[in-house]
Parts: structure tokens; sequence; C-alpha cells
């Protein structure tokens, strides 16, 4: 299994990001497209597995799709479908099969839809029985109210319109799903909402891009939606940056402050609810107990848990039903996880309690669920030793998360004549990216193992061999001694150097100390390249580096002024983030 560690954040953000776009609005406009008569470009939409398991899927409902560098072309049919039995695996991908299970009626013959394990036990009972109100004819091929599904061609009615009626306390996208559909259908739609409609943002997103598409909704404010027969247009649409990835970096800026610019979203202007976030995050900064409503944006929700535990008191985040029923049982596992690293938390049907407690490292299950390992990984820049189990699974809405988090440790660094000093394990680039800086500023280079080397007149390797550790320690002490005064310098120091205060001591006199990060499993990698490298422990490499990890994370921590986390190896190749 992979794991992937972060390493807490010690400096401000100072970061200006392009987020991916939004999963949400992405969907709806290919959809919307792939219902308009012509073709219709898509320019900035999210590239991710949920994205692309939409984009096949209509495919495979005779729609032609594009793809280049600057957007997605779709050719719709104007809900024409023709053709016979098709199936589709939208695996776990929960908008697409929701969406396209609507718009299956619209296929001549039959539409099997189907999923992964965890997509087969996830609830669709209330949308199957509002197309069923439309006398849609639809079986389940398993499982009782989850998908597989068989759906056959709708056949519009005689009757002047359609009534349908569906529970809201389920799913917004039910609701989305009747009203792209809606249009198509040859009579006039009315769907009434039994209860009250949560996640309602997710429906004003919805009723956004339709509009762009040239189809209008009627909103009775939320009590029912009114939808006439209509055509949609072709249209070239701009995706805005997503608005729930965004939570992951506002969450960031607020446990960390600094600077923060988020390029492609603009919060005045955004049809996605979660753009709200920030005034959830306000909330915690209130009292000592609260409570916060996050029915309206759910999905954002995860990431406010995880800055719950460091306010003061207890949170209570309630109106969180539909997180039961999502890619895993969300509130199950914010529960379990929370309480991994110390945190208390109670979950019940719809809401969970938090508070802080005495923090520590843990294991991190994600359920292959992308916000859990998000949500976590917020929370892992602010304690020590949170590893993210299949970190991979981001894939599904933000491929480029990890690159884009490491991107946050890049803080300007303001050294006047002081030393910048790096510290770090082994092969984590001191040396490497020492030369680089040095080079770029101007300043002398200095590798402290290569002045114990010149010392000692012999490579550390038989230094080791001939004389032991405890001796190689006595010399980097003394080597360290003398660039107590000096100024001016990039110095890059050895692995072990944290291991003596008097060498840390003397080291930061004049000097700003930046830790370089690396995973441990990316470092196990890097130093079986290095022959040169004396063992420490006598034990394989691999167990030896998570050993040593372990022993000193929390000295180069001690130490530090600034993180750098370069665990990608790409981070630190732009050199001009400021350091003067």
């Amino acid at each position: 299994m992979q794991t992937r560690e972060v390493i807490p954040l010690k400096q401000g953000l100072d970061l200006s990001i392009t987020l991916p776009g939004s999963k949400s609005v992405t969907n709806r406009a290919f959809l919307c497209a792939a219902l308009a008569t012509g073709k219709s470009r898509i320019y900035g939409a999210l590239k991710s597995d949920d994205a692309e398991v939409m984009l096949r899927a209509l495919v495979k409902f005779g729609v032609k799709v594009r793809e280049t560098k600057q957007y997605i072309e779709i050719t719709g049919n104007g809900g024409r479908f023709t053709g016979g039995k098709v199936t589709v695996d939208l695996h776990n991908a929960g908008t697409a099969t929701r969406f396209l299970t609507a718009v299956s009626v619209l296929l001549s013959g039959e539409t099997v839809i189907t999923g992964n394990e965890r997509m087969q036990e996830r609830p669709i009972g209330d949308l199957v029985d509002g197309l069923r109100q439309l006398g849609t004819k639809i079986r389940y091929l398993k499982a009782e109210g989850c998908p597989p599904l068989s759906i056959y061609r709708f056949k519009v009615s005689k009757t002047k319109g359609h009534v349908v009626q569906m529970r809201g306390d389920k799913s917004s996208q039910y609701f989305s799903a009747l009203l792209m559909l809606g249009p198509l259908l040859g009579r006039p739609l009315k769907i009434e909402v039994v209860g009250e409609l949560v996640s309602k943002p997710y429906i004003e997103t919805t009723i956004a891009v339709m509009k762009s598409f040239g189809v209008k909704v009627k909103n009775n404010q939320y009590k029912s939606f009114e939808i006439k027969p209509q055509e949609y247009n072709r249209t070239d649409y701009q995706v805005e940056g997503d608005a729930s990835s965004a939570t992951y970096f506002s969450a960031l800026h607020f446990l960390h402050g600094g600077k923060l610019k988020l390029e492609n979203l603009n919060y005045k202007k955004a049809i996605q609810g979660d753009v709200n976030f920030l005034e959830a995050l306000e909330k915690l900064k209130k009292g000592t107990d609260r409570t916060i409503d996050m029915k309206a944006m759910p999905d954002a929700a995860m990431t406010l848990a995880v800055c719950a535990i460091f306010a003061k008191g207890k949170t209570k985040i309630t109106g969180l039903s539909t997180l039961r029923i999502k890619e895993t049982d969300r509130l199950a596992a914010l529960e379990t996880e929370l309480k991994k690293v110390g945190a208390k938390a109670k979950s019940t049907k719809d809401a969970i309690t938090i508070s802080g407690g005495k923090f520590k490292p843990a294991s991190i299950a994600t359920y292959n669920d992308h916000r859990m390992a998000m949500c976590f990984a917020v929370l892992g820049t602010k304690v020590p030793g949170i590893v993210i189990e299949n970190p991979g699974c981001t894939e599904k809405t933000y491929p480029n998360f990890w690159n884009d988090l490491e991107m946050a440790y890049l803080s300007s660094i303001k050294l006047g004549q002081k030393n910048l000093l790096l510290t770090g394990m082994r092969c984590s680039g001191k040396t490497y990216h020492g030369k680089k800086i040095a080079k770029k500023l101007g300043r002398k280079f200095v590798d402290l193992d290569h002045e114990i080397e010149k010392a000692e007149k012999m490579k550390i390797e038989k230094l080791v061999k001939l004389k032991g550790w405890p001796y190689f320690r006595k010399a980097e002490q003394k080597i360290c001694s003398e660039f107590a005064e000096a100024k001016g310098l990039v110095i890059a120091s050895g692995g072990g150097v944290v291991l003596s205060p008097k060498n840390m001591k003397a080291l930061k006199k004049n000097s700003v100390n930046v830790l370089i990060f690396a995973d441990p499993n990316i470092l196990s990698c890097r130093i079986a390249k290095d022959q040169g490298r004396p063992s420490l422990t006598g034990e394989t490499l691999d167990n030896e580096i998570h050993v040593v990890w372990e022993e000193r994370r929390d000295l180069y921590l001690k130490y530090a002024d600034i993180v750098w986390d370069d665990t990608s190896g790409k981070a630190l190749q732009k050199l001009d983030y400021g350091i003067g």
C-alpha cells in the first residue's frame, strides 16, 4: 500500500494557485453540452478520474468528444439518442451516476448503469422513484435501491405535463438530474420537494449552468421547480475553479496565516456554494463552543472538521446526513480518524462534535475517498507524523493536489546577511539545491560533510568504517563550531547534525534554517541509487530510513525556521520564490 507523510508547515503561506476546474460545474457543463445541438467548447474543465468517467459514458451514448489542450469540444445531439443496449460502468463517480441515470431515459433500447462495489451500495432509490413517476421502466439488477440499474426509453405521455414528487433529504443531485432532463421531456415538468431540500447551493449551480446553455428553470423557493420544454443552445463555456478544492488551501491559510491568492475563483461571482466556506471558518474563532450548520456545503464540512480540532472548546457541525452515503460513510470515517490523532470526536446520524486533545502521529485510512486524503493532509500541516494511506485517491477530483500542496511550503525568505542553512535527511536534496541557490544568490556554498572530509583527509564512508560514528560526530561538531560566526553563506548540513544541540546552536547563530523534507519512501529510493552512504543502524535500507526519520523528526522540526516539502522532486526546481 502506498503512503505519504505530510510534514508540518512552520511558516505562513505566500501562495498563488490555479485550482482545478470545478467538478460540479464541469459535469453539469458536459451534460448540458451533450444535450444541446451542435458543438460546444468547455474551457477550464476538470481533468480527473470523475470527469473522464463522465466523458467516456457520453461517448457511449453517441456524443462526439474532442479534447485539445485549451478546451474540450462536445458535439451534442439535442437529446435525440439512438442505439441498442448500452452498458456504462461509472466506477464510484456519484455525480455521473445520478445525472446519467436520468438522461438514460432518452436513449432508445436498454441502458445499464453500473459501478464499482461501493457505488453498488450507494442509494439511488429516490431518483428511480422520480423517474418511474414519469412512466419510465427501471429495474434494479442487484440490491433494491442501488445500482446497477436497467433503464428503458421514456415515452412522452399525452398529459399536459408531468408532476414528480421526490424526497429532499437524501441528495440534491437527484433534483439536478431531473432538472437537466426536464427541458427534453416534451411536456412541462414540475418537481415537488417532499420535506426540506438538502445542499441547496448545488441546485443553484445546476440552474446557473443550464441558464448559460439557454434553459430557464423556475425555482419556487426550493418547494418545487418548474421547467418548460426548451432546447439547450450550444455555447462556449468557462468552468470556474473548484470551490471545494479551494477549501483545503483556505484552511491552510486559516491555520498558518500569510498570503493566499486563488487565480481562477472569484468569490463574488462564483456559482458554487462552497465559496461560503470562509464564513464557516470565521465561526471557529468565536467563543469556546459553537454549532455550525454545513447542510448547504457538506463536502466542505470535512475540511472544517479538521480545522475545528485547533479551535477553543467544542464544535458541533450539523446538517451532514448526506455524508453517510458518499464515497464512504464520511461521518464514521471522520470520527475514527480524528480519534487516531488524539482529537475528541463523536458522530450522530447527521452531525459530528469535535474538540482538540493531545495530538499524536497516526496513519490515516482514506477509505479510497479523495476528500478524506485531502482534509487530513491539511491536518498534517499542524500535527507531526500524519501519514496518508492511498494518497493517489485524490486523482478522483484533484490530480495535482500533492504538487500544489508542496507549493504552499515555498514562502519567501528574507536572509539579509544571514546564512541559509539547509537541514534534512540524507538524499533530501540539501547539496543539490544548496548549490543552485548559492549560484542564484551569488553566495559561497559550503557542504559540511565535505568540510569534514577535507579536515580528516578521507571520505566519510572510510572515516566511519575506521573510527566509528562517535568519532565522526565529534569531527562534525568541530566543523560546525568553525562556522558559528560566518555570514552570507549557503550551508548544507549532514543529516545527523540536529542530534547535537551544540551543533545547532552554532549553526543557527547567524542562519535561517530550512528543513528540506521528502517522504521516507521517496528517500529510500534515492538512497538506494547512492552507494556511497554508510549505514547508520546496520538495518536494511528501507527499515533504516524510516527508523532514523522517526528518531529525528521532532528535532528537525524543533530547529527549523521554515519547512520545504520536496517529496515530488519538482517543487524546489522553482527557485524564483524569493530568497534574498
